[in-house]
């Protein structure tokens, strides 16, 4: 007989598939003999104990042949498995372990953990005996609880249930990493698609779980059938190696660590006191070197309008910095070559002093400053006095939350790589998970790359979807916002074209647009399903990638199509053929009869100013101001699209 221990029970004695403890031995004193462990034993002792008919003298040498388990230790079900008349589904393997949870179930190990997978159906008369455990719906009522236990807290990949049935309708799979509570955002929830098949077949259920972690695993299982069967539950992991050992440290390496932590944090604090009094001595030497020069740098030459001759006028940095108009990206280029210095052309006379004014000075263009990243924030026009839409911020940290943390819903929107969930960060926090749809997906990891970046840049802006961090993948943790796109919206209603709706979304559009612009933000891909609608019905743009990335070809101005050249210019195009299918509540698409061939094509005509190239013709529904603008932005010339801020100027009025 074999008698074995594991984590926290007390000796058990073995029994094989069976149900038998004795085991044979050798038939005599020489010639050894292997004997296999059906089902094998989970252990960390073992004890054999000899057994005979009479009594006698042992002399007996074993071997016990195996491997290292990390797998489940103990397992409990609730109920356990179903006996009606001559049909007993129980769990006949489980062993007498003598433990039971705090409810009063008993742990142990057995079918679900044997090794064994059946694979025929468990009615059948030749069935190998002990191959399944079942669950009737009458006495259970439809619903099963399994509580898996493993020696240390794992990272769990997934979970087969190796089932015979008709359909699971629900898995909810719950974590607990110090074995007592189960919080609520680890869960994990799956369920099986409604077949057409209703026969009862053999079949494994796989649960990806996430890599959550935990110690303890809870499965509660929901079916609608008459029989739910499992013969095997097989879980994914690896052990979580960022664990402290539950070894107990000595006295002495206790105090050895105690001595070190102390002279590292005394180390650490001399250490910054150097480094603070080496920055305080360079900065005072490189401003005494540096006082001459900085006089001479920081003045602005002007020509006063009532004085014949120049005079100097010490700048102030925070005017020279903050106080300017932003060019327009392509004029700005053009604009370098002209003087930094203006002379008036009216002079005076007059040799009376006069204080200058603001009208006196003549600012360079801002300057492309790439060691502090300061940029703009618009104001709604309701909160701002001078209409202006631009005020000073940083860009907040971006933050990382683990994918434990993180609840994942059913999708909600996908692009040509990506994918968008619903989600929810532990705290209750909803947003929208972003993803590629492939694991390896270049284009995909690029274009989210690259909102990223474009996303940090913005800051946090009313008119554009917040980012709110990425996850351990580094997949994009986004605003949530309610409505979904305005596409989706339109086509949903039956309504008629509501005109003072649409220019209020074309106006939220333009000052988010407005706002890209003045810091120099391309977006580079706008179509109708980057305009998303909150729950106050105010619109919020999405997913700006810069101008890196292929053209939408029903909405891309001619040049991104034929050159792959993205500008401000381009994305005046591309929101007025937005706007165009908005006029037509999303029920008519540029170009709708044109094939994409034929889209190219015309972009080509377009470029080569052929007669016969077609653009968008804007319907009617604005007033006279806005649809010559709005016509404007399909001319071919670039220079003669208007900015987004002209753009935005008609819609707030």
């Amino acid at each position: 007989m074999i008698d074995y221990l594991r984590t926290g029970s007390q000796w058990i004695r073995y029994k094989n598939r069976t149900g038998h403890v004795l085991m044979d031995g050798n038939f005599d004193t020489t010639t050894p003999v292997i004997r296999t462990l059906n089902p094998p034993i989970v252990a960390s002792r073992i004890r054999i104990v000899p057994a005979s008919k009479s009594t006698r003298t042992v002399c007996m040498r074993a071997e016990v042949h195996g491997c290292k388990h990390d797998g489940v230790i103990y397992y409990s079900t609730a109920p356990d498995g179903s006996r009606l008349d001559t049909l007993d589904f129980k769990d006949n393997l489980f062993e007498d372990s003598q433990m039971y949870t705090e409810s009063g179930i008993k742990r142990g190990l057995g079918l679900l953990t044997d090794g064994f997978v059946a694979h025929t159906s468990p009615f059948e008369k030749n069935q190998v005996n002990d191959s399944w455990i079942g669950w009737n719906r009458d006495t259970t009522d439809g619903h099963i609880n399994i509580l898996f236990e493993f020696e240390d807290v794992h990272n769990f990949t997934d979970v087969v249930l190796a089932t015979f049935g008709n359909r699971i309708d629900q898995i909810d799979v719950i974590f607990s990493q110090d074995g007592k509570t189960f919080p609520f955002f680890s869960q994990i929830s799956s369920s099986e698609r409604q077949s057409a098949n209703n026969t009862s077949r053999r079949y494994d259920f796989r649960v990806p779980l996430h890599n959550r972690a935990g110690r303890k695993v809870r499965i509660s299982i929901r079916f609608s059938s008459d029989w739910m069967f499992l013969t095997e539950v097989h879980f994914t992991s690896a052990a979580n190696l960022t664990l402290t050992s539950e070894k107990m440290p000595t006295a002495s390496s206790a105090a050895t660590q105690q001595i070190a932590v102390i002279c590292g944090i005394i180390f650490l604090i001399l250490l910054i006191c150097v480094l603070y009094c080496i920055r305080v001595c360079l900065k005072r030497i490189r401003k005494n070197k540096s006082v001459d020069s900085n006089v001479k740098k920081d003045l602005i030459i002007t020509h006063m309008g009532n004085k014949p001759a120049c005079h100097v006028f010490q700048s102030s940095s925070k005017l020279s910095n903050d106080h300017y108009e932003i060019a327009n990206d392509i004029v700005y280029a053009r604009s370098q070559k002209s003087t930094l210095l203006s002379v008036s052309s009216k002079s005076s006379s007059s040799c009376r002093q006069m204080p200058p004014t603001w009208n006196n000075f003549n600012f360079p263009p801002p300057p492309d400053s790439k060691e502090e990243h300061v940029y703009s924030q618009p104001v709604s026009p309701e909160n701002s006095s001078n209409g202006s839409y631009r005020s000073i911020r940083k860009v907040p940290a971006l933050k990382k939350y683990p994918t434990s943390a993180l609840l994942i819903g059913k999708s909600i929107g996908e692009g040509k790589f990506t994918i968008i969930k619903e989600c929810i960060i532990f705290g209750g926090l909803k947003c929208a998970h972003k993803s590629t749809k492939e694991k390896d997906c270049v284009h995909g990891t690029r274009a989210m790359s690259d909102e990223t970046a474009c996303l940090l840049k913005c800051g946090r802006h009313p008119r554009i979807a917040e980012l709110y961090g990425v996850d351990e993948s580094y997949n994009l943790l986004l605003e949530h916002v309610e409505y979904g796109c305005v596409r989706n919206f339109w086509l949903a209603s039956s309504a008629p074209l509501d005109t003072e709706f649409l220019v209020r979304i074309c106006k939220d559009v333009y000052i988010a647009m407005a706002y890209l612009e003045s810091i120099n933000v391309v977006h580079g891909h706008f179509t109708p399903n980057n305009i998303l609608l909150d729950s106050n019905f105010h619109a919020k743009i999405c997913s700006p990638r810069g101008p890196s990335h292929h053209a939408q070809l029903r909405y891309s101005a001619p040049e991104s199509i034929v050159n792959n050249e993205f500008t401000h210019k381009s994305d005046a195009w591309a929101v007025a053929a937005s706007v165009y299918e908005m006029a037509y509540q999303c029920r008519q698409r540029p170009y709708e009869e044109f094939t994409n061939e034929l889209i190219v094509d015309n972009a080509c005509a377009l470029l080569d100013h052929q007669p016969n190239a077609i653009v968008p013709m804007m319907p009617t529904v604005f007033n006279y101001e806005i649809l010559q603008l709005l016509t404007r932005c399909f001319r071919v010339n670039q220079m003669e699209r208007p900015t987004f801020h002209t753009l935005l100027e008609p819609f707030q009025n």
